[in-house]
């Protein structure tokens, strides 16, 4: 299915074992089918790993990198599904409502922005906060990943150290909110 170019949402897929081949190719696009599953093998990408493309049909190799970093890899396939939509999701508010914003050029007033759209707005989607939680917790993953690789210099979204556990709490007192 063909998407107008003018759709504000950027979309997940999923690669693929293998490509099919069209009944008229284009000249280099069968051998092109037919090596594809050698390259994936060479690349380390596993068919299923999911992908973002933009609006315009862009492909990030930046982004995309975040789906196979190793505990992404790792994942189970529904984790990742949902991590590609949660991203794809903040990513096509940055697009449609911040002036097609970059995931780059992302702040602290866009996160709460999609905040308040994604919760609050009569015309938004007025989510469930488990529902809010988890793409937070996916959005703020990709960031942390980003900031690690030095793709961006902050992460949009904002974060909170937790108060202090008391004597004997283990681990879990040393934790921040948004892990």
């Amino acid at each position: 299915m063909i998407t107008a170019v003018s759709d504000p949402v950027w979309r997940v897929r999923f690669t693929r074992a293998e490509l099919p081949v069209p009944s008229s190719p284009l000249p280099g696009m069968a051998q092109f089918c037919a090596a594809w599953p050698g390259w994936l093998a060479e690349s380390g990408v596993e068919p299923g790993t999911p992908f973002l493309v933009s609006p315009s049909f862009g492909f990030d190799v930046v982004l995309n990198g975040f789906f196979r970093e190793p505990t992404m890899r790792a994942a189970a396939a529904t984790t990742q599904s949902g991590y590609a939509r949660n991203v794809a999701a903040f990513l096509s508010f940055l697009w449609s409502a911040r002036d097609r914003r970059s995931w780059r050029d992302a702040s602290e007033d866009d996160h709460l922005a999609y905040l308040v759209w994604r919760r609050r707005d009569p015309d938004g989607p007025r989510v469930a906060g488990a529902t809010w939680d988890r793409e937070v917790a996916a959005v703020n993953r990709f960031y942390r990943w980003a900031v690690r690789r030095g793709q961006v210099q902050r992460n949009p979204v904002p974060q909170v150290t937790r108060r202090p556990a008391g004597f004997g709490a283990g681990w879990a007192g040393a934790r921040m909110w948004d892990e």
